[in-house]
């Protein structure tokens, strides 16, 4: 079988939430974030950093403070309904490989525009690369709300920010590698204002 175009790696990646408690080799993380870091970045200061966490006792932590994460982020006095965990969040100790995508925050207690537009390029070349390699991705933010306590679990220090945490691993259902539908580009696509519509045709 040949190897997927670029055009297919994108139109099959998706989120996964459910994964095999296969090992993924370090061979194949390595390759996947040599493609990280190929992104491009501001200033080309290429200042970010992954940590790529294996240990159990570490990812059952980090499981505990992203549904922490999860219950703060309704916030202080909200009526809606507390939001599930969802598989992913209670069994994150079973992802083969959790990556956590840093970024230099500049001293600044959270990260500007300018800087999550480094980091954010690269985590997306590393969940296509991943989605090449036959692997499955997905990116989450929700744990934002615990990160003082997410970088003292993984030591991150104070000039850097954590920005995305991205499961890795083989997906537990292969028809999950298959493209989310998506909105056609002429309802999200203005020509030089807003508004105004592409031409039918």
């Amino acid at each position: 079988m040949a190897d997927p175009t670029f055009f297919d790696v994108v139109r099959s990646q998706r989120g996964i939430r459910f994964f095999k408690p296969d090992p993924v080799s370090q061979e194949d993380v390595d390759r996947i974030l040599r493609a990280a870091v190929r992104a491009p970045s501001a200033s080309n200061k290429q200042d970010w950093a992954f940590i790529v966490i294996r240990d159990p006792g570490v990812k059952r932590e980090l499981g505990a403070l992203y549904r922490e994460g999860q219950v703060r982020s309704r916030g202080a006095g909200s009526s809606a309904p507390a939001p599930q965990p969802g598989h992913f969040a209670q069994d994150m100790e079973q992802v083969p490989v959790i990556i956590m995508a840093c970024v230099a925050n500049g001293g600044a207690p959270t990260i500007d525009m300018v800087r999550a537009a480094s980091i954010y390029p690269a985590a997306q070349n590393l969940m296509l690369a991943a989605a090449a390699l036959g692997l499955g991705t997905r990116l989450t933010t929700i744990w934002r709300s615990a990160e003082a306590e997410i970088k003292e679990l993984l030591g991150i220090p104070d000039d850097y920010s954590p920005a995305a945490l991205i499961p890795l691993g083989y997906p537990a259902e292969p028809d999950h590698l298959g493209g989310s539908i998506r909105q056609p580009i002429a309802e999200v696509t203005f020509n030089d204002r807003w508004g105004n519509r592409p031409s039918a045709g």
